[in-house]
């Protein structure tokens, strides 16, 4: 698929070799590849099979809980999907933190600093910002993103949040900011990371550099009850008391149950509403029950915060999503040209779709038509509410979308 500033190649298959073949007829020689491949396959054997394709194309991704990209008709299990991004109005710097599990927030910094040092000076895209700047309204101009970081955390490393304030200490809370944790197909054992090679216990920033409008877009397919409970004693990913009470009862009563088990949690979110000023609603999703009493959850859920039941139906899922690809391109300036999409999709949130018999890669069809895309189940999204509340989420898909435009047009 040949476009006029971008070439986009996607590919997916059992084998990578063959995935990454099919990606690179698309595109040629690429300045960015995107890995997202299944745990039952050997990463390290994976990344050697595609970087032996690439070139000196930078590497980006890890291991999932689903893998699906426009190359087939339905998410995957056993496979590896493949994106291959060619512009030369597009630079990608790379950063990698180690050891997210034991000091996440310097992770964070670290990876950013690394990207950002990375992303090397591309001036024929400096021209065109200069160029687009003056040719915009100043309401267009705040809309630019010259600057985006792609982030893929560890899924098992539980310390999501703090990577993101090691990030933002460094770039700023204005800066994009979009990604998924990495998966084990629901094993919960182990995640590895790709960066320009194979890690496991990291977080991975890929800052794209680029003169291409971007946009982003959140959604999840809840819609609020008026049962809630007020969160009184909480530490980290912890709820120790809701409503002064232990957390355990307290649920029981709120979701219904006799028992709190996965299952329920799963079918049964709760939303915590974002303090920016459209106060859009977060999902929380709890993990497990514990002995003592207290609930531990898939995010950091803080003391004073207001928990709240959340429910959804086959008709709202659908729309949900429909309006979180219309916001992505909104956000990217509504774009003639849509290049690549590119999806995080909370793995809980695909179970879902699974059992309300939808299937994301026809909405995307109808909503935007064929375009090359790509994406994986995650261990939790990374994003921004519409009122731009950085966090780490849950049972939510986080969209980046590229168009095949420059800023400098329309």
């Amino acid at each position: 698929m040949k476009f006029d500033v971008l070439k986009v190649g996607v590919g997916q298959h059992s084998d990578p070799e063959q995935a990454v073949k099919q990606a690179l007829e698309q595109s040629g020689e690429p300045d960015l590849t995107i890995v997202f491949t299944s745990s039952q396959l050997d990463p390290h054997e994976v990344y050697e099979k595609i970087k032996a394709h690439v070139g000196n194309s930078a590497i980006i991704g890890g291991t999932t809980a689903g893998e699906y990209s426009s190359a087939v008709e339905k998410p995957q299990t056993g496979t590896v999907a493949v994106m291959t991004l060619k512009s030369r109005y597009l630079k990608v710097g790379v950063g990698v933190g180690e050891n997210i599990k034991e000091n996440p927030f310097e992770a964070g910094r670290k990876a950013v600093r690394e990207a950002y040092s990375n992303l090397q000076d591309d001036p024929t895209a400096a021209a065109l910002i200069s160029v687009a700047f003056m040719r915009k309204k100043s309401m267009d101009i705040l809309k630019m993103k010259p600057f985006v970081n792609i982030v893929i955390p560890d899924g098992m490393s539980g310390q999501e949040e703090k990577f993101l304030r090691g990030m933002v200490t460094e770039i700023g809370a204005t800066t994009p900011i979009v990604g998924g944790s990495t998966g084990d197909d629901l094993k919960f054992d182990k995640t590895y990371q790709f960066a320009n090679g194979v890690y496991t216990n990291a977080g991975v920033v890929a800052t794209l550099g680029t003169s291409l409008k971007v946009g982003l877009g959140y959604g999840h397919p809840y819609y609020p009850t008026k049962r809630g409970a007020e969160v009184t004693r909480a530490e980290g990913r912890t709820v120790y008391e809701l409503n002064g009470r232990p957390a355990v009862e307290v649920l029981k009563e709120l979701l219904e149950e006799e028992e709190l088990t996965p299952e329920v949690f799963a079918k049964k979110p709760l939303g915590v509403r974002s303090t920016d000023i459209f106060g859009e609603y977060m999902i929380k999703s709890a993990m497990k029950a514990n002995e003592d009493g207290s609930v531990t959850f898939y995010a950091e859920v803080h003391e004073g915060s207001f928990l709240t039941a959340m429910e959804t139906n086959p008709e709202y899922a659908i729309s949900a999503f429909e309006n979180a690809l219309k916001s992505a391109i909104a956000n990217a300036g509504n774009p003639k040209k849509i290049g690549a999409v590119i999806i995080f999709n909370c793995v809980l949130r695909h179970l879902l779709k699974e059992r309300l018999c939808i299937n994301d890669l026809d909405i995307i069809k109808d909503t935007i038509g064929e375009v090359p895309m790509i994406g994986f189940n995650t261990y939790g999204e990374q994003g921004a509410t519409k009122g731009g509340a950085i966090g780490h989420y849950n049972q939510t898909s986080t969209i980046l979308v590229i168009a095949d435009e420059l800023i400098s047009q329309g």
